[in-house]
């Protein structure tokens, strides 16, 4: 199976935020975003661990 990569601009769309608050949030250890894959200077995210981090705000709001 295939592991989904966002770009930076897909996850902003995501999101509907903009560059700095996404990248706030990743440098944010409490918030614990996922940390991007680095490649030639481009940040990119798994799918995966977006909809995870989604999921434990989600619960966090529940709770």
């Amino acid at each position: 199976m295939t592991e989904t990569i966002l770009t930076g601009p897909q996850v902003q769309k995501r999101y509907k935020k903009s560059s700095v608050t996404i990248w706030r949030w990743w440098h944010d250890d409490a918030l614990g975003f996922p940390k991007p894959i680095q490649i030639k200077r481009l940040n990119y995210w798994r799918l995966s661990d977006l909809e995870a981090w989604e999921t434990k705000q989600a619960e966090k709001t529940v709770a």
